[in-house]
């Protein structure tokens, strides 16, 4: 079975760690396309029930479409990015349609300190329970002194290419358990 897989990045910065992970796992693996963050709006309440904005249908289209979701956060303030969040906010409505509820993920993050994102990945998770989607419980990803591992944009440390390769694996196993 040929799985699709939606990925995206918590981060707008073409230049971001985070996306250079997402941007190798990309070009990895088959599997994955890549979803952009950038126009979609604040989430507003008022909006959703006047008829979501085409980059909102777009996006979760893009979710509801995929057998699993490729999370790539950065932690901005020990939390993931507010750019993030608000996607969220939109995918996992509460009020219409919640296309989270029930999709399996996959998070994995970046960053240039020693502990990876582990905060933004506990926040992350909570999000993600509360709309009801099924977060992958291992292997956990965070590649700490990204700064050494990513370099002109391009991942290069061969331990770290080699776990995603073993994550992604796992993720496709558990795909595919979640959906007997």
């Amino acid at each position: 079975m040929t799985l699709q897989i939606t990925g995206f990045s918590g981060s707008l910065r073409k230049q971001s760690l985070n996306r250079s992970v997402l941007t190798y796992m990309d070009k990895q693996f088959d599997e994955i396309q890549i979803v952009e963050l950038n126009a979609i709006p604040l989430f507003n309440a008022d909006v959703e029930a006047e008829g979501e904005p085409e980059s909102v249908f777009a996006f979760k289209k893009a979710i509801k479409e995929a057998d699993g979701l490729l999370i790539i956060t950065p932690e901005y303030s020990h939390s993931m990015p507010g750019v993030l969040k608000n996607a969220l906010d939109w995918a996992g409505s509460m009020t219409y349609e919640n296309v989270l509820d029930g999709k399996p993920v996959m998070i994995a993050g970046a960053s240039p300190s020693g502990m990876g994102t582990g905060f933004a990945q506990q926040h992350l998770r909570q999000v993600l329970a509360a709309c009801n989607a099924l977060v992958m419980p291992q292997p956990q990803v965070y590649i700490g002194g990204a700064n050494d591992k990513i370099t002109n944009g391009a991942l290069t440390d061969e331990a770290t290419t080699a776990f995603l390769t073993d994550a992604f694996r796992s993720f496709k196993t558990f795909i595919e358990s979640v959906e007997k």
